[in-house]
């Protein structure tokens, strides 16, 4: 397993590069609601905990599919390891997120949305059935919300009217209101499910806020922005 020991600092390193946009388009955004060092640190402390060399240990097959350099062989094994539901599989996918506009980085990101939505659902208010809401995260509940530095780079890649859509209903689920501008934006995607996408999470994120207030103390500090 050597080769994995290997891909895998290296493929975090790739999906590690600063996140850069022109001058020009800076001048354009509005303020941001959050703190890109600090979603980098939280995003880098959560890394550190996982054990994802656990993962080639039990899905030694997948692996080597996902490192064969086969685009048929990495999409079944992206497949395969999401549909574990462990959450240690993240590091594996995200450096293909970082593959272009090829079936290969859209599968990744929509298995990541996969991931995030199963894991939060799981604290779903069943006592609300007509919507979708969603309980505070207690203390053996594994946070996924530093994944916002990794959303934030999905934000900020070309419009391919897939990856903008994923990461929109990862804000939604892991409660990530300071992405309401991303949010904001992507209304004006001139691809149907971006848009649609963006304006359920704005939607979805007002109910959520407004539930949220209504929950005891120990919901204070999940509400974000």
């Amino acid at each position: 397993m050597r080769t994995a020991r290997i891909f895998f600092p290296i493929g975090i390193c790739l999906l590690l590069l600063p996140i850069s946009l022109s001058a020009s388009q800076v001048s354009r955004l509005p303020p941001p609601l959050y703190n890109e060092v600090v979603l980098k640190k939280q995003f880098d402390a959560f890394m550190a905990t996982l054990d994802y060399l656990s993962v080639s240990r039990d899905y030694p097959k997948a692996v080597r599919k996902l490192l064969s350099g086969n685009t048929g062989k990495q999409l079944e094994a992206v497949r395969t390891l999401v549909a574990t539901g462990e959450i240690e599989v993240i590091p594996w996918l995200l450096p293909f997120l970082e593959y272009g506009n090829n079936p290969l980085q859209i599968w990744t990101g929509a298995s990541l949305d996969q991931l995030v939505s199963a894991h939060v659902l799981k604290r779903r208010d069943m006592g609300r059935p007509d919507v979708v809401l969603i309980r505070p995260p207690q203390a053996q509940d594994r946070d996924l919300r530093p994944l916002a530095w990794v959303i934030l780079k999905m934000f900020r890649r070309p419009d391919d009217g897939n990856t903008h859509a994923y990461a929109a209903s990862m804000t939604r689920y892991l409660g990530l209101y300071e992405f309401r501008r991303e949010l904001e934006r992507g209304l004006q995607s001139r691809h149907p499910a971006v848009s649609n996408k963006a304006k359920w999470a704005l939607e979805s994120l007002a109910r959520q806020k407004e539930y949220e207030k209504a929950l005891p103390d120990q919901a204070a500090g999940y509400s974000g922005q």
